[in-house]
């Protein structure tokens, strides 16, 4: 039996610069907020 989150599927770059502008635009920090997508890029 699989679980359906058993395979990672990378967000597609659209999908993350939307969620981007998204949490810049509502972030109390927006350098703290970008250590979050410096982290994604890694793992891409």
């Amino acid at each position: 039996m699989r679980l359906p989150w058993a395979e990672w599927e990378a967000p597609s770059t659209e999908v993350v610069e939307v969620a981007r502008q998204f949490v810049l635009a509502n972030c109390y920090d927006p350098e703290v907020a970008m250590q979050f997508f410096d982290d994604m890029s890694d793992i891409n």
